[in-house]
């Protein structure tokens, strides 16, 4: 006979001696399982009757009989998270797919808990909970599976059933796919920037058409027959190369085609579920232009591979956001994928316009706002701390941190010094801030996040 849920919930609270998360009880078979809090401390207290596939997977600090139940009471470890992902299915990240529109956050204290997935209730945003990249999770010493538990913890808290993504970004490494792929992450973020040549652009013309000369004639003819023979129409745009156009471009992007071919084909092109293969090619200094672009897709999809995102860093792309936007968009529709924005709560205002000009496919990575919510409520709550934060770090003082401003960049991207324990080292003190100012830093993010949400 199933347990009765009251009767779940009775058992819990005695053995536990704390209060159920209401929103976070969850039947499995033949059993109930929920965080208790006690004061300031959360447990996961699972109660089943007969047989239980989970029961035998926890890692358990205390259990006991209580009213005729089995009770298991556990810490919220990593072995427990993995648990709970699978076997509350929404609890796990889900790839949100070539439609729609997602929004990412990164949460580098893993202080935010369920204060942003509640937010998106009845919205037609999926919010990425885990934005998490491999460059801070060296710098940060924090890898990537804390990352994503942070995120399943604050779902399963919530009880937030509406789904939610989880992106490990930024990755260049065979070794951090895997890790991620067997994380739970619903999407791998490829960062193909190493492999753009962009000696390319500095080689004269014979330079270049020497160098392309080197691949052998049947490659060449197919190029010059899919390219130069043609004119592509995206939207109400044609695109159209020149010989010289094309040899660069080929040359430049080459090995950041095959590089993304091999990783799709080794590690993604057969999970056993869904994932979102975002492909990461910005470089500093490159504006990436239509003719490429265009390429890059076409040889891609043509090759098989499925990919749901291009991402382009908004602090390197400013140009290509106010003078090709359009364009570009048109061209990740026409083959079937969304743009994916990086920092782009450091330059955009209204998402809603750009989501507009995209049909509302795209997904923006709004890193900093987690972060600056942080930098607000030290600043109000713990001046001392904030100045020595401050002077370290060699930030103006200000009374308003608005993201778009110079100032408000300097402070969202004051983390790689202030966090980071071989820098500043103040994670702790920021985190036991924000832990006692819980509900003035959610507060602070509901409102910053929300001045996003509101454009949409």
């Amino acid at each position: 006979m199933a347990i009765k849920q009251a009767l779940a919930v009775k058992t819990m609270e005695a053995a536990a001696g704390g209060k159920v998360v209401s929103a976070s009880m969850s039947e499995v078979t033949n059993g109930w399982v929920a965080l208790v809090i006690k004061a300031a401390d959360k447990k996961l207290v699972c109660v089943t009757q007969g047989e239980c596939p989970l029961t035998a997977m926890w890692a358990v600090e205390n259990s006991c009989e209580q009213d005729g139940l089995h009770v298991d009471i556990m810490s919220l470890n990593a072995n427990n998270a993995a648990v709970i992902r699978r076997f509350v299915k929404w609890a796990a990240p889900s790839a949100c797919g070539t439609k729609g529109t997602s929004i990412g956050f990164s949460d580098w204290l893993g202080a935010a808990g369920g204060c942003i997935a509640p937010l998106f209730a009845k919205k037609q945003v999926k919010p990425v909970l885990a934005e998490y990249s491999a460059a801070d999770s060296v710098l940060l010493k924090r890898n990537f599976l804390e990352a994503v538990d942070a995120a399943t913890w604050g779902v399963f808290e919530t009880g937030y059933k509406e789904g939610y993504g989880a992106n490990a970004e930024g990755l260049k490494s065979e070794e951090d796919i895997v890790k991620a792929l067997l994380y739970g992450y619903s999407m791998i973020g490829l960062d193909c920037s190493d492999k753009i040549n962009l000696q390319i652009e500095k080689m004269s013309d014979a330079e270049v058409e020497k160098r392309y000369n080197d691949f052998p004639q049947e490659f060449r003819d197919a190029m010059q027959g899919s390219y130069l023979e043609a004119n592509f129409q995206v939207g109400s745009e044609v695109i159209h190369f020149e010989p010289e156009q094309l040899r660069r471009i080929v040359l430049e992007y080459g090995e950041a085609i095959m590089h993304a071919q091999f990783i799709y084909n080794s590690y993604l092109k057969n999970t056993p579920w869904e994932i979102d293969f975002e492909l990461l090619i910005s470089k500093e200094g490159k504006l990436l232009s239509p003719q490429e672009h265009y390429l890059i897709a076409n040889e891609l999809q043509r090759n098989g591979i499925k990919f749901a995102a291009l991402g382009l860093n908004t602090l390197d792309e400013a140009q290509l956001l106010q003078e090709m936007l359009q364009t570009h968009a048109a061209i990740a529709d026409t083959f079937g994928y969304r743009l994916s924005f990086l920092h782009a709560d450091l330059t955009l205002k209204d998402l809603g316009a750009v989501a507009k000009t995209l049909k509302g496919k795209v997904h923006f990575k709004l890193s900093s706002v987690l972060w600056l919510a942080a930098w607000e409520t030290v600043l109000k709550l713990a001046p001392q701390l904030a100045c020595q934060m401050r002077d370290y770090a060699g930030l103006a003082e200000t009374d308003a941190l608005i993201a778009q401003t110079e100032t408000g960049k300097a402070y969202a991207l004051s983390y790689k010094t202030l966090l980071a324990p071989e820098a500043g080292n103040f994670a702790d003190q920021v985190k036991e801030v924000l832990a006692v100012n819980h509900a003035a830093y959610s507060e602070r993010i509901s409102v910053l996040a929300g001045n996003y949400l509101r454009t949409l």
